[in-house]
């Protein structure tokens, strides 16, 4: 089962509680929201824009994606990420599942045995095995709050898996205070983490408040690659 694959390379993971850990990254082409693009004029701010087309990739199987994945992997292992885009949308839901399930059976990595997927929120991960979650839950600033799965929440807490994530971005402090509000009644017991918009919101400004008000099991995430290599693709 085919889907569209935008890039896959070997770099340091760059945020949450894996930062700096060795990782593979399969990114799928393909998703539909459209984060930052507010009634107030805001302008899209998604890190990976150029990975949002259907058309953004090429056409790999899952064999040739493994395939690409054990010879990027180093002798002492690496931890396998799969973002995008989305790749739990559509036709790359599929192929994520698949992945999973076959990568299962061939890791050799006892630290990393499953893939963690970045997804976006909106899609559900019910039922979903082998792998672990960073799930956005997308706040007002990001004009994406009315797509989010609100059954997720209840999933997230079934599954107990210390390794899964509850990612905020943050636009303002409107953002935060929403955040606060969505753990309030969600109860995830998830770790939670906090980044800012990049380029409008400063890293010490969300600090502050993160300080002024503990939220259980919040960190702020840096997002690291861009601390060493700027804002660009594929590192």
């Amino acid at each position: 089962m085919p889907a569209l694959v935008h890039e896959i390379y070997y770099s340091l993971s760059g945020e949450g509680i894996t930062t700096g850990i060795p990782t593979i990254f399969v990114r799928m082409a393909g998703c539909s929201l459209r984060c930052g693009i507010t009634q107030d004029g805001g302008k899209l701010w998604c890190d990976t824009g150029y990975a949002l087309s259907h058309q953004a990739g090429a056409l790999l199987s899952n064999k040739e994606i493994i395939e690409q994945i054990l010879s990027l992997t180093p002798k002492y292992g690496a931890q396998i990420l799969i973002t995008g885009g989305e790749p739990l949308e559509g036709e790359n839901r599929l192929l994520t599942i698949s992945l999973c399930n076959e990568y299962k059976q061939i890791c050799k990595n006892p630290s990393h045995p499953l893939p963690r997927i970045e997804t976006n929120g909106a899609e559900s991960i019910e039922g979903l095995e082998n792998m672990v979650f960073t799930i956005d839950y997308k706040l007002p600033g990001s004009g994406m709050e009315d797509r989010m799965n609100l059954d997720n929440s209840s999933t997230l807490r079934g599954r107990n898996n210390i390794q899964d994530e509850l990612k905020f971005v943050i636009r303002n402090k409107g953002d935060f205070d929403r955040s606060v509000q969505v753990v309030q009644e969600f109860r995830p017991n998830t770790h939670i983490l906090y980044s800012p918009v990049h380029g409008e919101l400063e890293l010490a400004e969300l600090a502050e408040w993160i300080k002024a008000t503990p939220v259980p099991k919040a960190r702020l995430s840096l997002q690291m690659h861009k601390i060493l290599w700027g804002n660009k693709k594929s590192v």
